[in-house]
């Protein structure tokens, strides 16, 4: 098993990421279910995985930008001690993509390469065929600005695809996912205004764990093509996207290694909980 439990040293990738599922079945046994909801534009496998049996249906994504993978150690670490614990999800069954961007993830770690051109791969943030997923989801598409790279085609990559269709599926009450950095949150943007529940799940993240709750997002070229815009829009239900780490001297490279201190481990280690037990 990985490290990020007794206090994070290495970077957090796609082997540590199998690495830990493997143990977490090992450990949790059938209080966890691990599937795959589709592949990568390498082939690699995007894991589900599923605790709980409510019928409250939560999502939570981590790393839709690979050199985000802090936002998967954190999602992982959370996990780990929310199975440990004694809190049981009696009334919502959570869902957690832990990391939709594989191939970046990657590329950013200097592991792999993208499909073609040359990029700062320590800095890489799209997926391998150098496509913005949070700028790839059909809404708004015709705003999104070439410099946030979403593609010419919404939903034209595997991981968008993968993620559109577990959404359509399972019709989730909520979604969550994790970016860095800000250490803030953005819940709710014009072109869908409010959206029932938005403003009380963004307040109780905002007040158990201190992010910062940011201004409605106005300006159609920021929110369009991103994930939880798409969320909002299809399904009329609360998505949020949370920045971890708001120090800005602490690289995309080094949030792992300073783990504890990047994501303020002591205020944003109850997160999960408070997500799970909103209502």
């Amino acid at each position: 098993m990985s490290n990020i439990y007794e206090g994070y040293l290495r970077p957090y990738g796609y082997a540590e990421l199998l690495e830990d599922l493997i143990s977490f079945k090992d450990i949790f046994g059938k209080s966890i279910n691990v599937k795959v909801i589709g592949n990568s534009v390498k082939g690699r496998l995007l894991p589900l995985i599923k605790i709980g049996r409510g019928q409250r249906k939560l999502l939570l994504i981590g790393a839709t930008h690979g050199r985000e993978f802090v936002s998967t150690a954190f999602i992982m670490r959370s996990l780990y001690e929310l199975l440990n614990s004694s809190e049981e999800l009696s009334e919502s069954c959570l869902y957690v993509v832990p990391m939709l961007n594989p191939d970046s993830v990657e590329i950013s770690l200097l592991r792999d390469f993208p499909v073609q051109g040359d990029c700062d791969r320590g800095f890489f943030k799209n997926n391998a065929n150098n496509i913005n997923l949070n700028a790839n989801f059909p809404y708004y598409f015709a705003k999104v600005p070439k410099r946030r790279q979403g593609g010419r085609i919404a939903a034209s990559e595997p991981e968008t695809k993968a993620l559109i269709g577990l959404c359509k599926k399972e019709k989730f009450d909520l979604a969550v996912s994790l970016h860095a950095r800000g250490n803030c949150i953005f819940w709710r943007d014009l072109g869908n205004g409010e959206v029932k529940g938005d403003f009380l799940l963004a307040q109780k993240l905002s007040k158990s764990c201190g992010f910062e709750l940011v201004s409605p997002t106005k300006n159609a070229e920021d929110y369009s093509g991103g994930f939880e815009n798409w969320f909002r829009c299809r399904f009329k239900k609360p998505a949020l996207c949370v920045e971890l780490v708001k120090d800005e001297d602490i690289s995309f490279s080094d949030m792992c290694k300073s783990f504890d201190e990047a994501v303020l481990w002591d205020k944003t280690k109850d997160f999960l909980k408070s997500y799970i037990t909103f209502s």
